[in-house]
């Protein structure tokens, strides 16, 4: 343990640059892509297709409602992605040290896995109060004011440990999603660099690389998000709770075996397609903007 502690301290200036880097792609990554998740998120939480929810959107709400709940995102997916990326470069950097060599995909797996697993801790919380404000219809029944407001209001009427709700499924999906996200980075971008017989990636090809797994992420990891979706959406409290937690799955066994008995096995892709569209161009951007930063701090 000493000395996984002291290999720590002695790349800790490598790491203060991966997290710095990783802020910014997460501000790159917000900006681009939260239009596409309140469309998401509504779309989840209906039976409507994408026309139909822009266009209601649109029009009893306003064009700036695509933005809703962005504020709190804005500040806090810098630091998850800063927490993703500087964990995957700190367990890149423990399986092969400073050598250039890559990662296996079963290393590769391991790091994105933990690195999802830490992310969880921040983006539990936070999607709470982004999806509880996207589904806010402006000026009707409005109950919080802004992210902070809302996290407040429900720490104080529902308990601080249900800003956490959903944590069990948000776990597995982060886990899954991210260990996927950086098996395909790699792949890809690996194998267009050998069919192209060049010696690092080009611009497009990192592009390419972090927009196929942002869909492979994404993919993976969609049915898990539905069933977050909703339970965080559920206000209720104590017995009202629609959703009762069965040990320490939180709801999302009772969740799931309801939304698949009513609606069948395809509710759990419920805008798939729109978050596919989003994971690709979100995930290029990320991903390009990360190994730019990186790149720029490393001189």
């Amino acid at each position: 343990m000493s000395d996984f502690l002291e290999w720590a301290y002695e790349n800790r200036r490598q790491i203060g640059l991966d997290i710095l880097a990783g802020s910014f792609s997460g501000m790159c990554n917000i900006l681009s892509s939260h239009p596409m998740d309140t469309i998401k998120v509504r779309m989840q939480m209906s039976h409507d297709g994408i026309i139909k929810t822009i266009t209601s959107i649109m029009k009893n709400e306003g064009i700036f409602s695509f933005y809703k709940g962005m504020l709190f995102p804005f500040i806090s997916v810098p630091i998850l992605q800063a927490t993703v990326f500087s964990n995957h470069e700190f367990w890149k950097r423990f399986f092969v040290g400073d050598s250039k060599q890559s990662l296996t995909c079963y290393q590769n797996m391991i790091a994105g896995g933990l690195s999802g697993l830490a992310a969880s801790f921040i983006s539990c919380p936070v999607e709470l109060a982004k999806c509880r404000l996207q589904m806010q219809v402006q000026n009707v029944n409005k109950m919080w004011k802004n992210p902070v407001d809302c996290m407040i209001q429900i720490a104080r009427k529902e308990g601080i440990s249900y800003l956490y709700r959903g944590m069990n499924v948000t776990c597995q999906r982060e886990i899954l999603g991210y260990a996927a996200l950086f098996v395909v980075y790699d792949v890809v971008k690996d194998a267009l660099i050998s069919v192209k017989k060049q010696k690092e990636a080009s611009n497009l090809d990192m592009l390419i690389s972090g927009g196929l797994g942002g869909i492979a992420c994404w993919t993976i990891g969609y049915p898990q998000d539905i069933i977050k979706t909703i339970l965080q959406c559920d206000t209720g409290i104590g017995k009202t709770r629609k959703y009762k937690p069965h040990f320490l799955d939180g709801g999302f066994y009772s969740c799931l075996v309801e939304q698949v008995g009513k609606n069948g096995w395809r509710c759990l892709f419920k805008g798939y397609s729109v978050c596919i569209f989003r994971a690709f161009y979100a995930n290029a951007i990320g991903f390009y903007a990360f190994e730019t930063a990186k790149k720029y701090l490393n001189r």
